[in-house]
């Protein structure tokens, strides 16, 4: 049942599961309706939802539409690591300052995370699957297959590196990786087989032959796990989430939940212990989710005194990547709400897009 608000008599609506504030009780009810049976927010339900401080027109649509267009082509993370930065000279005092910055390079390294694996020749076996068209891929990128997918696409041993230039091009060739790979533990994904065509990631990948990505759902064989690999990554997944919605890696209704999934399988198959599987999770959402990492790691320094890198073993990577705070309510909640207590110069929070 939806909140009724009440401000300047006039009546406004809440979906009391994620708190998104409608000017109609029938967009509040959509939203909770969703949130209820999905776990996870509808973006087009909340781009007519509105701000709760004075209640003004939210700026998500136009938001949505600029990530959209910018995320998958390598601008969504200049634009966003760029804002923290202008935010930061314009409305932060220089003590504080100079702690964001070191934060900064802490959290998003310039040189950025230099790991151990390497696509192999997985991406070869997606485009013989079909989950990748080549055709389709150069439209996405205006033509012309940007140089580190055409290597990729070649077959490469050259190990990944996670740092701003590659964020979004391991985004697009994780993504599909997630979606499609066979295994075991997929026949226990928390969704119907009739939702799957209008869910984000698996609906949302329309770079295959079919233009619908649900038509690839566990359906190719591109690594082989061992069942004692399905085993660590399926409880990994389970029990890592990101900041755009509120399920966990395994429930891969978003791109970043199948991309991370896809992720952690490749890292699996080629020798990853569970620590290490979990400090690849927090790296590659620190260069997916750049503010909210930030901010986490700016609040746990200000409270706790905790320095970013986090060791491998540590037992705070696995409590950040959990729902504690790397969900959407659990963000905002342990997160947002804390800094606002605080009352320091904040780093306004744009989360990430989850569509092509």
């Amino acid at each position: 049942m939806v909140k009724l608000l009440e401000k300047e008599d006039k009546n406004y609506y809440q979906c009391e599961e994620c708190q998104n504030i409608y000017e109609t009780e029938e967009l509040a009810q959509k939203c909770e309706n969703w949130c209820q049976e999905y776990k996870s927010c509808n973006l087009e339900i909340i781009k007519h939802s509105i701000k709760e401080s004075g209640l003004s027109k939210s700026q998500t649509p136009k938001f949505i539409l600029n990530i959209l267009i910018g995320a998958l082509i390598g601008g969504g993370f200049v634009y966003l690591l760029n804002n923290i930065y202008i935010q930061q000279r314009n409305k932060v005092p220089t003590a504080n300052n100079n702690l964001i910055q070191q934060i900064v390079s802490q959290v998003v390294p310039p040189q950025g995370f230099q790991t151990n694996l390497a696509f192999g020749d997985s991406v070869k076996k997606m485009l013989d699957c079909g989950v990748i068209d080549l055709e389709k891929m150069k439209k996405l990128y205006r033509g012309e297959i940007p140089e580190y997918i055409q290597k990729m696409i070649n077959g490469s041993n050259e190990k990944i590196i996670i740092n701003k230039e590659t964020a979004n091009y391991l985004l697009n060739l994780f993504w599909p990786l997630g979606l499609s790979n066979k295994t075991e533990f997929n026949k226990n994904i928390p969704f119907a087989e009739k939702d799957l065509p209008r869910l984000a990631s698996t609906g949302g990948w329309w770079l295959g032959r079919k233009d619908n990505g649900a038509e690839y759902f566990n359906k190719c064989e591109i690594i082989k796990l061992t069942p004692e690999q399905e085993k660590v990554v399926y409880e990994v997944a389970q029990n890592t989430f990101r900041p755009c919605c509120n399920n966990s890696t395994f429930a891969q209704d978003c791109n970043h939940g199948s991309a991370l999934l896809g992720a952690l399988e490749l890292a699996a198959s080629q020798g990853y212990s569970k620590d290490e599987l979990y400090k690849l999770a927090l790296q590659l959402n620190s260069f997916w989710f750049p503010d909210n990492y930030i901010k986490i790691a700016l609040l746990k320094k200000i409270t706790e005194n905790i320095d970013w890198p986090l060791p491998r073993e540590s037992a705070l990577i696995k409590e950040i990547m959990s729902s504690k705070y790397s969900s959407a309510f659990g963000y905002l909640q342990n997160v947002e709400q804390k800094l606002a207590k605080l009352n320091l110069p904040g780093i306004q929070t744009q989360g990430a897009g989850c569509g092509l």
